[in-house]
């Protein structure tokens, strides 16, 4: 097998403004706003206020899943983006991202998957 079936987005953003890091209605708004800026087909969602803080959202995506957990004491979101379709773009998601969490300090790995050698 050599084609790539998806590909795996794996994104920490540091320096988060922490106002949105701990309200799972903000965490929920903004992931499916960013879902309709990345033409994601929702399939279902969960979100989750955690005690006494953090929050964590998944979106099942018909291309796969889009997932975010907060540690606002760190400023810290982690985001993971799973899409089986290719051919879409996860730069105008990013930046939509680093704009709601006021924030440009991010590191992203990019994960081919379905791959022999993965």
């Amino acid at each position: 097998m050599n084609d790539i079936l998806g590909v795996h987005y794996l994104i920490g953003f540091y320096d988060c403004d922490e106002n949105y890091l701990i309200s799972v209605f903000k965490i929920k708004d903004l992931m499916i706003n960013a879902g309709k800026i990345g033409n994601f087909n929702v399939v279902k969602s969960c979100f989750h206020q955690f005690k006494p803080y953090g929050v964590s959202g998944v979106l099942v995506l018909k291309e796969s899943h889009f997932t975010i957990h907060t540690w606002p004491e760190h400023q810290y979101a982690a985001v993971d983006i799973f899409l089986c379709d290719t051919s879409l773009n996860i730069d105008k998601v990013v930046e939509y991202l680093c704009e709601i969490f006021s924030t440009d300090n991010y590191k992203i790995k990019k994960i081919n998957r379905g791959v022999c050698n993965e």
